[in-house]
């Protein structure tokens, strides 16, 4: 059953068990694990006050120090640490625990949008007889949170084309940790009204929760904030743009070496971005431009990703053309339907792999991942190797790969970057994923 919104601890059924930690919470959490949706923390809306905040500034009988907002921890991206990080892949943990980053070995996460922990995992290898690095900072978005290993961006000062601060970089830059946002049954998203009656981020065996008109909505996708939300610790640069269309299947934190998890973008994707990134448009500091009317994927690149199955391979299908490392955005534009048609294609067992079609574009996620990934700039492949796949097996220390190839890192760093699929699916010698949509060149 879903959780009411808005209840204190006396009168929530989660707590009145007894299960007010903030370490039970993780147990809490772990029961999206079971495919349920609807049973979170979260669940799409407010979550419990006392869940995050410390009420008279106290925590368990004893007075604390003067975290801001009363948080229980001492930044904000330290609070949503507290219940999503660990250790194994469980759904909710976007973090891999410190104490397991052993050089040599990978983080453990697989969500969709990357574990932070490659924010932590610099490399360094030679290139002929000059010594090259590759900083940790470079690999994703760099949440504030140091009591948890994460520091500000050492590198950039400001988002990529826009001017959002590095240093005040925090999960709730991009989510709303009030929950607010409601998805309603025309697709408009509100911040007041009818209520949330649940998590609008799931596809339950293809079926979505949908909002009832005149009765209830449904939380954006993975709580991210709307028009007018100020981040906290900012002002001055409220967002301008909605949250995306999305959906995810119930199992997501997962290996893809036997079948794929499949995310349905439906709309907004890059619009979203550009509330910091400024992203899209005519001298945009990103080549590829956005949306229905600039990047349609109908004809030439729409009959190229279908064909493509690896380098030197064009003889695939649009039944079974789809791949999670070039994830597309289906451009949905029926609001009232959106819903379903995402949930029908949001799966993890392999099932939903059809290809583009005539309405398809690119977004910000068709190349990148929204957290951290195991690449430079957060790409979902390595963009700066010639060969992701050298001679059948994945670069790394010790296989015999050339240096430029493996770029620092084992094997096991490289599979797992790749979500752990065998080096098998792809050609024996395998470009850069650029050939998905253009295996002739960029203008193809």
């Amino acid at each position: 059953m879903a959780l009411p919104r808005n209840t204190s601890s006396m009168g929530n059924p989660i707590f009145s068990r007894g299960l007010a930690s903030v370490g039970m919470l993780v147990v809490l959490a772990g029961g999206l694990i079971t495919g349920d949706p609807c049973w979170g923390f979260h669940d799409g809306g407010t979550a419990p006050c006392d869940g995050c905040h410390t009420m008279h500034n106290v925590r368990g009988g004893m007075k604390t120090s003067p975290n801001a907002y009363l948080l229980q921890a001492a930044s904000p991206s330290s609070l949503c640490l507290n219940c999503h990080e660990g250790q194994l892949p469980y759904q909710h943990f976007v973090s891999t625990s410190g104490a397991l980053l052993v050089d040599g070995f990978p983080p453990n996460m697989m969500t969709p949008g990357g574990d932070f922990a490659w924010l932590k995992k610099t490399y360094t290898w030679t290139s002929g007889s000059i010594i090259k690095r590759e900083a940790g900072d470079r690999h994703g978005h760099n949440i504030v949170a140091t009591d948890y290993g994460y520091a500000s961006d050492a590198t950039l000062a400001v988002a990529p084309g826009g001017s959002y601060p590095a240093q005040r970089l925090h999960c709730t830059s991009c989510h709303d940790p009030h929950g607010r946002y409601r998805v309603l049954a025309d697709g408009t998203v509100g911040t007041t009204g009818i209520p949330i009656e649940g998590s609008g981020s799931i596809s339950a065996g293809g079926v979505a929760r949908n909002p009832v008109a005149g009765r209830s909505g449904v939380g954006t996708y993975r709580l991210l904030a709307g028009v007018g939300y100020q981040p906290p610790f900012l002002t001055g640069q409220a967002f301008t743009a909605n949250p995306p269309a999305a959906m995810a299947p119930a199992s997501y934190n997962r290996a893809e070496s036997t079948a794929q998890t499949r995310v349905a973008y439906g709309s907004n994707v890059s619009e979203w971005c550009g509330n910091c990134h400024l992203t899209g448009g005519s001298g945009s500091l990103f080549h590829h431009q956005y949306g229905h009317t600039t990047q349609n994927l109908a004809g030439v690149i729409s009959d190229n990703y279908n064909r493509y199955v690896k380098t030197g391979d064009l003889s695939g299908t649009s039944n079974s053309s789809f791949t999670s490392l070039v994830p597309f955005q289906m451009e949905l534009t029926n609001a009232p339907r959106d819903r379903n048609s995402m949930a029908a294609v949001a799966c993890s067992d392999g099932s939903c792999l059809t290809g583009p079609g005539t309405q398809e574009t690119i977004s910000c996620l068709t190349c990148h991942r929204a957290h951290a990934s195991g690449w430079r700039a957060i790409m979902r492949w390595n963009p700066d190797a010639a060969l992701i796949v050298c001679g059948g097996v994945y670069p790394g220390i010790g296989t015999g790969s050339p240096p430029e190839y493996n770029m620092g890192r084992t094997e096991s760093e490289t599979r797992r970057a790749y979500y752990d699929r065998p080096a098998s699916v792809f050609a024996l010698n395998q470009n850069r994923l650029c050939e998905k949509c253009h295996p002739d060149g960029p203008l193809n």
